[in-house]
This record gives structure tokens, C-alpha cells and sequence, in this order.
């Protein structure tokens, strides 16, 4: 019997869903913490810090994470 088609999923995302469900994971491995926010004071020309604070997206915090430990 031919699956139905849904006319408001397109076909390449229908496909990407039908793949996630096949993809299985225990239990264990899908519990996550949530991001916590990460807050860096800005700095002046001198490297003195500014007494403001600017909040950085967790992308952002990967990205710094992986400079340091020098992974780019």
C-alpha cells in the first residue's frame, strides 16, 4: 500500500523526518542540560574592563571554547 502524501510537507523533509525516526537513541542520551547564558564585560582600549555586559549566544561560547583549546 503507497504511503499518502501530506500537500503541505515537501518530499525532502518528509524524507528527513522518516530518517529521524529510524534513528534511534537510548534513554540516557537524549537527556540535556540547558544552556546556561554566558555574560563577558566589554573591554576599552587598554583592556580595562567597562563595567558593561554583553550576553553571548551559545554558539558563540562553542566557538571561544574551541579557539582556546585550539580545535580551529
Amino acid at each position: 500500500m503507497p504511503a499518502l502524501r501530506d500537500p503541505f510537507v515537501p518530499d525532502a523533509l518528509a524524507e528527513r523526518l522518516r530518517a529521524k525516526r529510524r534513528n534511534t537513541r537510548p534513554v540516557e542520551a537524549l537527556t540535556c542540560e540547558p544552556a546556561k547564558p554566558v555574560f563577558a564585560e566589554l573591554l576599552d582600549g587598554r583592556g580595562h574592563g567597562t563595567g558593561q555586559y554583553v550576553r553571548l549566544s551559545q554558539g558563540m561560547v562553542e566557538r571561544i571554547t574551541r579557539v582556546v583549546r585550539g580545535g580551529e
